[in-house]
């Protein structure tokens, strides 16, 4: 399972990237279902170049995308509640694919999440979310990976003019209170 697009190739195949987008949706279903969710979360969290350019694309396939990214989410939530007795190593490495995950593809998250006729996903679904999002940045390390991911975060959603979502507004205050105390006891 390969995710490697050009910079520019989104925007000049358009519907073809709409069915890839679906493809990948699909194809990740089918791998959870057999048991290799872990792999198919790592190879997505290593498809930085496929999120970032998603940000110049059409409204439509940045849909299609943020479908994408919000199955793999859950897939890696999942993932952790699975391997609670993980060594140490592993734990590191998942914890490496979530910060990659949430830096290439939270910037898409910030402006996709309105639809071109009707929101991409339910406000059940927006809320199932944020929740993960936030647990996800509470497994990263508070002093660098948190203050990347919601600097990265707290850029894009200010940003979007369209979106108010997804709004992790809790996980920075909980960040930001967390940081003065480590200063205040330096």
């Amino acid at each position: 399972m390969c995710f490697k697009v050009r910079t520019g190739v989104m925007n000049r195949l358009g519907c073809s990237m709409e069915k890839l987008a679906a493809e990948i949706l699909w194809l990740g279903q089918k791998l959870a279902a057999c048991g290799c969710a872990e792999e198919v979360v790592w190879k997505l969290a290593e498809a930085s170049n496929l999120g970032w350019p998603a940000l110049s694309a059409e409204p439509r396939l940045q849909g299609s995308l943020l479908k994408v990214s919000v199955f793999f989410f859950k897939q890696a939530r999942d993932m952790d509640d699975k391997d609670e007795t993980a060594e140490e190593s592993n734990r590191e490495e998942h914890r490496q694919t979530k910060l990659k995950m949430l830096t290439s593809w939270l910037p898409l998250l910030c402006v996709a999440s309105n639809g071109t006729d009707i929101p991409v996903l339910s406000s059940g679904e927006r809320a199932e979310l944020e929740r993960i999002l936030e647990e996800t940045i509470e497994t990263l390390e508070p002093e660098k990976e948190q203050e990347q991911v919601l600097s990265l975060w707290l850029h894009h959603f200010t940003c979007s003019v369209s979106s108010d979502w997804p709004n992790l507004h809790a996980s920075y205050t909980r960040w930001c209170n967390a940081s003065r105390k480590l200063f205040l006891l330096q």
